[in-house]
């Protein structure tokens, strides 16, 4: 298309309310697009909705699909529903799954539900099976146990977790860090990934995008 074409459409756009809301939503879904991740944010939800339902119809046609059970626990994990998690990964480990994932799942759960010594272990075993599993997520629930019952191993899960990349694993452990009244080890958490989310591939930019925001804030208002 020619200057003059682009001149014209824009002439129309300018020119009209309906145009010039055309341009209000094209500039808002960038700046979503490209800073904040809300329209993402608000739709994962339903796409989980629907995992989870497409999962639970896998796990009643087939009682021994370990491998649905223990994502359905992590879905629910990750909805806020640990005690639901719980239930759907423990099925699969009284059907002989043992994985580091799994053990992922029933640690963090625990720990979420208050049971910090039952989660703490079973998150140790998960973290000696694959040191690498769920990229860093079993050091979060460490940390938030160790911030709920005073361990003092609070900066040494903070070096553990600056080995990892995740712009989320990172301004998550901000935010427990911050919450916890350890803002001096979360802020340089939220700079690393601020910096992390410069290096994100384009393909991985949508998911990271709403954790980096948040980043930025917590470093904007001191928290």
């Amino acid at each position: 298309m020619g200057s003059f074409g682009i001149f014209f459409i824009l002439s129309w756009l300018l020119g009209s309310s309906i145009g010039r809301l055309i341009l209000v939503g094209i500039g808002l879904w960038y700046l979503d697009n490209r800073y904040f991740g809300l329209v993402a944010m608000l739709t994962a939800p339903v796409a989980r909705a629907r995992r989870i339902g497409a999962l639970k119809a896998s796990v009643a046609t087939n009682p021994t699909d370990i491998r649905s059970m223990v994502e359905l626990g992590e879905h629910y994990l990750r909805a806020g529903q640990p005690k639901v998690a719980l239930q759907y990964v423990e099925r699969a480990m009284e059907r002989g799954e043992d994985s580091a994932r799994a053990l992922f799942v029933q640690g963090a759960a625990l720990v979420e539900l208050g049971q910090y010594e039952a989660g703490r272990m079973k998150l140790e075993a998960a973290l000696a099976q694959a040191p690498d599993v769920n990229f860093g997520e079993p050091y979060l629930y460490l940390l938030q146990d160790a911030l709920a019952t005073g361990n003092e191993r609070v900066p040494e899960l903070v070096e553990q977790l600056e080995r990892y990349d995740s712009v989320e694993v990172l301004t998550r452990a901000g935010r427990l860090l911050s919450r916890g009244g350890r803002g001096d080890l979360a802020k340089p958490l939220y700079e690393v990934a601020v910096q992390n989310y410069g290096y994100t591939p384009k393909g991985m930019r949508r998911r990271a995008r709403r954790w980096a925001f948040r980043a930025r804030l917590a470093l904007l208002v001191g928290k």
